[in-house]
Formats: structure tokens, sequence, C-alpha cells
């Protein structure tokens, strides 16, 4: 617009169209990027607070933790879940265990020798935090003393 002569240019012209398709994309992604029907979580932690027991069980039925031993065997670290003895080294298998037993309300203890270095441990950490079994706790591996 020229004030100077009070000419005037063509109109400018609001393009409606272009924001609408703007408009309906942002939506869109929006909508598919939402998840929905979601259970409430624990923001810090990342798990349901829903405490889950097979049906017809009670929580006397079980033990008050599940017992993670590592012990260390030359450059090896020995897993044992239990009862169950797992492969040497196999971090990969906590989770899985874990997920096979899938009983949230039931602590996971994590007991390591003392003698063993701490990425082990932190490397079972992250495999009971990946299991369904959130709640745990980490000490130190008691050994029993030597009979006679």
């Amino acid at each position: 617009m020229n004030f100077l002569t009070g000419k005037t240019r063509g109109e400018e012209a609001f393009q409606m169209a272009a924001m609408v398709d703007v408009v309906f994309i942002l939506l869109a992604f929006f909508v598919l990027a939402s998840e929905f029907n979601l259970p409430e979580r624990d923001v810090s932690l990342g798990y349901s607070n829903a405490k889950m027991l097979a049906r017809g069980a009670a929580a006397e039925d079980f033990p008050a933790a599940v017992p993670v031993r590592l012990q260390r065997s030359g450059t090896d670290v020995v897993i044992t879940i239990g009862q169950a003895r797992l492969r040497n080294n196999d971090f990969d298998g906590i989770r899985g265990k874990l997920t096979e037993i899938n009983m949230p309300a039931i602590r996971v203890q994590i007991q390591a020798d003392e003698d063993l270095a701490i990425d082990p441990v932190v490397r079972a950490i992250d495999a009971v935090l990946a299991s369904p079994m959130k709640v745990f706790s980490v000490s130190r591996l008691s050994v029993a003393p030597p009979a006679g």
C-alpha cells in the first residue's frame, strides 16, 4: 500500500485452504500418536500400581521375596533365581525368569557376592526393571560358614 499517493495494490488474500490442511494434518498426527485406555502408571518407575496375584492365590502362598543370587566364578557370574540356576552371565535370563513368574506384588532380592564388580549387579538391576516385577532390593550374598 502506498500511503503517499493513495493508490493501493491488489488485495492480499489469506489462503484459508492451506491453513485448514495444516490443522487437519496436525490433528491426525496427535490422534495417531496418542495412547488411550492405558492403566495409570507411576511416572518415576513406569509400572502399574496394581497388586496382581494369580486367581485363587494368596500372598501367604508365596515367599516374601524372590532371591536372585550373583556369585563370581573366575571371570563368569553364576546366576541363581530361587532354586533355578541360569547359564553363566545370562542377565537376559533373569528378565525371562521373572517375566515367567510375573508376580509384581512380590519383591525381588538381588544378593551379590562381595567380590563381584558393580557392572554385573547393575546389569541384574536392569534385567529386574525390564521385567514385570519392579520392586527390588540389593544386598550382600551371605555365605554359610564352613561345616566343621
